[in-house]
């Protein structure tokens, strides 16, 4: 079980700033940050299959305060299911994971997880420099392109996990009126970092401590020469970044489970798991997730869907423990979305402009006011019996499944389609700018 972070960084940290990863000491490491030491790991050169049928790339950015959350994930999984060294499924898991918020930042590693001659193998494929941030897109296309050059497979899914805020522009989510402050007086230089990548200044959001912690596409903290500042990828560089289609992407990590994010990826990947709320920071059920992903044949994404459902709606603490949100949506059924919104959005833009937020299903926590329920909004629109049906129609052709408890962290889910969406008459003229670049508003003029 998870709820130990202080002790986990602490084991964590004091491991991995002693030594430099080979195979089995970083398996060791991962293990030791989360009391795994019932897992033998093999040392041996492990076998790899002829061909590959599917590959699943776990891709942990980390160097934040997710740390060892993080890295309980990697050893829950490993402790499931794991394909045999010569089976025709690989799991590789790329980890950037040091919970220190201090200038000494982390290498990374790609690393092979499975059983060879009935332990555990850990195979240490890449090693990167500690100047490669993992919530670049760079670090991420080249990631991803070394899978597809060196292990070509009928079918890829990733499992992105780390902070995310959908669909805003890289670091909005946090110093929101840093930025629109300056819209219209042009942009001023950002902070320098390290590695020449683009950063932006770190501020963390104030929360209720009485909520649990959550996740919430990527961050790496690091002290630049202007303090903490914070790397993090958008939707459009994210995309960009995928060098090869994708059978399925699965985000554990907030408020990715938008309509602006699924119509982005709609033709870089199939399907999507998302959450349109924020994630808890005990993310999805990893113990099980082994069995729903990486067995031969089809995935079972429906499964992973309820495993998070049932664990959240469930949980044994009770409380704020009990909110979860979770969607899996086809990404084919977006186009005909898009069509549908698209008149809704030019017959109703008075109807938008006056909506009263407030009125509105919200999946957002505290201040954060930027993620509505999309059928919601149609509704408060005043869309017509017959467009909402219509409406109602499109998002069942891409919703495969969903679920959400009844309050998420306090708030009421009194209804829920499945996909969040932007509120521009409760946005900000920065963010119109910003949305206008999303291929979801330039298909559908939400914003003019």
């Amino acid at each position: 079980m998870k709820g130990r972070p202080d002790t986990a960084i602490r084991k964590f940290t004091g491991t991995v700033a002693a030594r430099i990863f080979a195979a089995v000491s970083c398996i060791s490491a991962v293990f030791a940050a989360v009391s795994c030491e019932k897992h033998v790991v093999s040392s041996l050169p492990t076998p790899y299959p002829e061909t590959i049928d599917k590959v699943l790339i776990m891709y942990s950015a980390g160097q934040n305060n997710l740390a060892a959350a993080l890295a309980e994930d990697i050893g829950d999984l490993c402790g499931g299911y794991l394909p045999r060294s010569r089976d025709r499924v690989l799991f590789l898991s790329y980890q950037r994971l040091n919970s220190r918020y201090t200038t000494s930042v982390a290498e990374s590693y790609l690393i092979r997880y499975s059983i060879f001659n009935g332990r555990l193998a850990a195979d240490t494929l890449k090693r990167f420099p500690a100047d490669r941030n993992a919530a670049s897109a760079a670090t991420m296309n080249e990631v991803l392109t070394y899978v597809r050059d060196n292990f070509p497979a009928g079918s890829y899914g990733m499992l992105f996990s780390s902070h995310a805020t959908g669909w805003l522009p890289a670091g909005y989510y946090s110093n929101s009126s840093y930025y629109d402050n300056l819209y219209g007086t042009g942009r001023q230089a950002m902070p320098a970092g390290i590695g020449g990548e683009t950063c932006v200044p770190l501020v963390i959001p104030e929360r209720d401590p009485a909520l649990p912690p959550v996740k919430s596409i990527g961050a790496d903290y690091v002290y630049g020469t202007s303090g903490m500042v914070s790397y993090e990828m958008d939707l459009k560089e994210f995309a960009a970044a995928l060098p090869m289609h994708m059978d399925y992407i699965f985000f554990d990590c907030c408020l990715m489970g938008g309509i602006e994010v699924a119509y982005e990826l709609r033709d870089r990947c199939d399907r999507l798991i998302f959450s349109p709320t924020e994630v808890l920071a005990e993310g999805f059920d990893y113990r099980t997730m082994g069995e729903r992903l990486l067995r031969s044949g089809a995935p079972d994404l429906e499964g992973i869907c309820r495993d998070y459902y049932e664990y959240y709606s469930n949980h044994e603490d009770g409380g704020y423990m009990r909110s979860a949100t979770v969607s899996l949506v086809d990404c084919a059924g977006t186009g005909h979305l898009a069509e549908v919104c698209s008149r809704i959005f030019d017959s109703h833009r008075e109807g938008l402009d006056g909506i009263m937020p407030d009125e509105v299903q919200q999946y957002y926590t505290g201040r954060y006011h930027w993620f509505y329920d999309l059928y919601d909004i149609a509704v408060h629109a005043g869309a017509s019996g017959e467009e909402l049906a219509e409406l109602q129609d499109a998002i069942d052709g891409c919703i495969i499944y969903k679920a959400a408890t009844d309050r998420f962290l306090g708030i009421p889910i009194e209804t829920s389609c499945g996909l969040s969406m932007y509120l521009p008459c409760n946005g900000s003229a920065y963010l119109d700018n910003e949305y206008r670049k999303l291929a979801w508003n330039q298909a559908t003029g939400l914003v003019m």
